[in-house]
């Protein structure tokens, strides 16, 4: 009985952690216009300048750097991709500076529009 009592307040305590979402989730808007993924940001977040921020055409190795950075907007060239999925990676912090999270989604441009593409699909 003791074990199952742990157990239980073990589950407890793990599942809301497990639940909440990370302060930076949400925060970034990703706009397809022409050729180009625009990248912003909420107010009160910015992008990290010195963090590693990429392109990554999926069955490629390398990645392509934003054509645009600055604290409050990217750009990624999406021009070259045509049908083949890829993955945008940047990182978030909140202007209080008391976090910093790495984003990555995995996209794909079908009729001239951003679809997320599954992981598990592909």
């Amino acid at each position: 009985m003791k074990h199952i009592k742990s157990l239980i307040l073990a589950v407890a305590l793990l599942v809301p952690a497990l639940s909440q979402a990370r302060i930076t989730d949400g925060k970034d808007h990703l706009k397809l216009s022409g050729g180009k993924i625009v990248v912003t940001l909420d107010k009160g977040f910015h992008f990290v300048m010195e963090s590693p921020a990429g392109l990554y055409m999926d069955g490629e190795m390398g990645s392509a750097e934003p054509t645009k950075k600055t604290e409050n907007q990217m750009v990624f060239d999406v021009s070259k991709v045509k049908d083949r999925s890829f993955s945008i990676s940047f990182y978030v912090c909140d202007d209080q500076k008391t976090v910093c999270e790495s984003h990555e989604a995995h996209l794909k441009v079908v009729k001239n529009k951003l679809v997320p593409v599954e992981a598990t699909k592909e």
